[in-house]
């Protein structure tokens, strides 16, 4: 019998640690991974949230090819809070050409209206032809 309440107890344990976060507690609700970029993405949606919320977008570009010349790639992420639509750009967000292994990261926090889509754009700007870049994305919910 207390073998059976036992097992029991360790299922209805590991059911809920595998269940949603609690509140407070941020949770990623999507990962994207996206390799050898070659110019401008988007607009992509992320995650459409039923409620409103606060989410963190956490990005890291790389630069893996060079081009030599004085462009540049740039994220942002697109949402709707209760004043609109709105876009954001993160700090330190613009991924230069003309280094090989150049990075940035950044992290941006959104308020968003449940029922819009969270989206992420790269936009290309000035010589970026010829270089390439891989783009790590994070999408939590706090």
């Amino acid at each position: 019998m207390h073998k059976k309440l036992l097992l029991l107890f360790v299922f209805c344990l590991s059911v809920c640690a595998s269940g949603p976060a609690k509140d407070g507690i941020p949770h990623i609700v999507k990962r994207l991974n996206l390799y050898n970029q070659t110019g401008a993405i988007g607009p992509i949606t992320l995650y459409t949230p039923k409620h409103s919320g606060m989410f963190r977008l956490s990005t890291v570009m790389l630069l893996t090819v060079v081009n030599k010349a004085q462009g540049f790639f740039a994220s942002s992420v697109g949402f709707t809070d209760k004043l609109g639509a709105g876009i954001l750009f993160g700090e330190s967000s613009w991924l230069y050409t003309e280094t090989k292994g150049g990075a940035i990261s950044g992290t941006i926090p959104v308020l968003d209206e449940g029922g819009q889509p969270l989206t992420l754009s790269v936009v290309a700007d000035q010589e970026w032809q010829g270089a390439q870049y891989n783009i790590y994305v994070v999408l939590e919910e706090l």
